[in-house]
């Protein structure tokens, strides 16, 4: 009886996931449009600031900088943008493995341009069921200045750092074998699911930001890595003092409907930039189901000019709920893998 009510179990909740996961994630894309509807006001909270509550999901698919086939392209038309979603979600569809950030729109122009796919994506852990449901509008890139959507050149001597943080993740001890601590230690740390990215930037994959609102704070729940932001409003300049974090001080002020926020006292850069990157989001209103959020980065250090990105954010689907980002609990993959390397090791010796 025991192991029949245990099958029996097991059958509903296998079930139950296959619901969950298909309804969570059809295998498509979506083609929206970014304009206001006709008489549409923006919501506003007791104070008269705009509403910018809520649950908010970042999957775009377009890409951060638009690709070279596109040079001359900022936007499409119509009907350029319909037959892209076609072969997106044909992309899509077809993937058995995980396409994150640019890939879906990449792939879908490969295939329209006649180009073969891939024979595999290099994500060989993951399916395609665990990412979020895609969607399009006709801009070719999200980085909107420079104006040819494109990331600005490196600063001199950028190129050159970049090359030396990489090396020192691979640097062991010359005289002695690396503890497994310090092994670990050497890992990218969100392979352990250790801090984030303050911006609201990541596409398709745990990428849902909420945002609770008063007169005097704006927090953000970051889904990735658990992380919350809480920013006063005001006039003052953000915090540097103190110890730095993953998601830095902010401060933000608003600028008529725009919530402006300012960040700085990073642990580490964003998007590759050093520590001291100056990091300046924009938050609007814009839709009915449309938040426009604009980051914009200056780091001197790092590239010869500011850029500027915008990108779209929509209800997140579902319950419209955060769940907890269980990622590294209890999870001793990577420390056993290096264990069991080492004693394989050893008894070579």
């Amino acid at each position: 009886m025991s192991r029949q009510w245990t099958a029996a179990f097991v059958a509903v909740v296998a079930a139950l996931v296959g619901v969950a996961v298909s309804a969570q994630h059809p295998r498509s894309v979506t083609i929206i449009s970014t304009a206001a509807p006709d008489g549409w006001n923006v919501p506003r909270l007791a104070d008269g600031r705009p509403d910018l509550q809520g649950v908010w999901a970042n999957d775009s698919a377009t890409p951060l900088q638009r690709p070279e086939a596109l040079a001359d392209r900022a936007t499409l038309t119509d009907e350029e943008v319909a037959e892209l979603g076609e072969h997106a979600a044909a992309v899509v569809g077809g993937a058995d493995d995980a396409l994150f950030g640019d890939q879906v729109f990449l792939r879908a122009l490969g295939s329209l341009e006649g180009e073969p796919p891939p024979a595999r994506y290099p994500f060989y852990s993951y399916g395609q069921q665990w990412m979020g449901h895609r969607w399009l509008d006709n801009r070719t890139s999200l980085i909107i200045d420079p104006p040819n959507g494109r990331l600005p050149p490196l600063a001199a001597g950028a190129e050159e750092r970049r090359r030396q943080q990489q090396e020192a993740r691979r640097t062991v001890p010359a005289d002695r074998p690396e503890t497994v601590a310090e092994e670990l230690d050497r890992l990218d740390p969100g392979v352990r699911c250790r801090g984030g990215s303050p911006m609201l930037s990541g596409r398709g994959y745990n990428s849902n930001y909420q945002i609770f609102q008063t007169p005097d704070y704006v927090a953000i729940q970051l889904e990735m890595h658990h992380e919350t932001r809480l920013i006063p409003i005001g006039d003052a300049a953000p915090n540097q003092v103190g110890a730095p974090s993953v998601v830095g001080s902010s401060h933000g002020h608003w600028e008529g409907d725009t919530l402006v926020v300012e960040t700085a006292n990073l642990l580490r850069g964003v998007h590759g930039s050093t520590p001291g990157v100056r990091m300046t989001e924009r938050f609007s209103r814009v839709g009915p189901e449309l938040l426009q959020y604009e980051f914009t980065l200056d780091d001197p250090s790092t590239w010869t000019q500011p850029w500027t990105a915008r990108i779209f954010l929509r209800p997140a689907p579902g319950t419209g709920a955060i769940y907890e980002y269980a990622c590294h609990e209890g999870n001793y993959a990577a420390e056993l893998s290096l264990r069991s390397t080492r004693a394989a090791e050893a008894q070579q010796q």
